[in-house]
């Protein structure tokens, strides 16, 4: 393995995903990102991993940044199979993996991979949300990207302004992502098709069991204002609930640093490196 590649994969299905990865040798760390992000996400917590000697695979999800963008496919399953595709295409199945995801997309797809294959998973990290373990979120986004079509037909046209909206409103500190990096998941968006196939994941049914046999890590930010945090789990058997100080929902992009920390301790506690 390269020290640090991007490319694409073509899977046994068909479909091409595109990754990033960076690491010789070590466990892998497989890195999910949420909506409406793409594997950019990662940018300042993939090299630390990799230094602490990880191999660290961020790809673009089904239907988002430069991965292709079918029609269907966007359950929970189908995602987490892409991924574990990716993975075996890259030569990085053969032992467990850690796998990590942000917001409700990278959590549900990390959560149904530790599922559904948890002799696979050498643990499971979910940032800012918890399929199965956190009460329902918070706000009127969700609701709204599940409803066919209006979401598309409204934001298209105001699309900056709306994606500013959200990684403003969600921060702790509302100036955390440069205008460049804005720009990036701005122009994923513009891509025919684009838009839609992101949305997609918001408007099937979600059911997920919760990974009884994975230990996991729940990671969620202190300034998170889509958290009730009068009502979050206690730390039990297979759970540790960890909050970041001056952290909203963008927990890899504005807390980079105290992220990857609480990932390194994660996996070593796990006992791989």
């Amino acid at each position: 393995m390269a020290n640090a590649e991007s490319g694409f994969v073509r899977l046994p299905s068909g479909l091409r995903l595109r990754y990033r990865c960076a690491g010789d040798e070590g466990p892998t760390a497989l890195l999910l990102h949420g909506w409406p992000e793409t594997g950019h996400a990662w940018r300042r917590v993939l090299p630390t991993l990799a230094a602490s000697g990880y191999v660290v695979v961020a790809p673009d999800l089904r239907g988002c940044g430069d991965s292709d963008k079918p029609t269907s496919g966007y359950e929970a399953s189908t995602r987490m199979e892409d991924v574990r595709a990716l993975l075996a295409a890259l030569g990085l199945a053969e032992e467990a993996v850690y796998v990590v995801g942000h917001g409700d997309a990278g959590a549900e797809t990390a959560s149904a991979y530790a599922a559904v294959h948890p002799g696979e998973v050498a643990g499971l990290v979910l940032l800012s949300a918890g399929p199965g373990i956190l009460p329902p979120q918070r706000g009127w986004a969700n609701e709204f990207h599940q409803t066919p079509d209006l979401p598309e037909l409204l934001i298209a046209p105001n699309l900056e302004a709306y994606l500013r909206h959200f990684f403003r409103a969600w921060a702790h500190d509302p100036e955390m992502l440069s205008e460049t990096d804005l720009g990036v998941y701005v122009q994923a968006l513009e891509k025919p098709g684009a838009l839609r196939a992101s949305l997609a994941p918001f408007r099937v049914p979600v059911s997920l069991p919760e990974a009884h046999a994975v230990s996991t890590l729940l990671l969620l930010g202190e300034s998170d204002p889509r958290l009730d945090f009068s009502n979050l789990p206690e730390d039990r058997a297979g759970l540790r609930v960890q909050t970041i100080p001056r952290g909203g929902h963008w927990l890899p992009e504005e807390r980079p640093d105290p992220v990857a920390a609480a990932l390194l301790t994660f996996f070593r506690e796990q006992g791989l490196r």
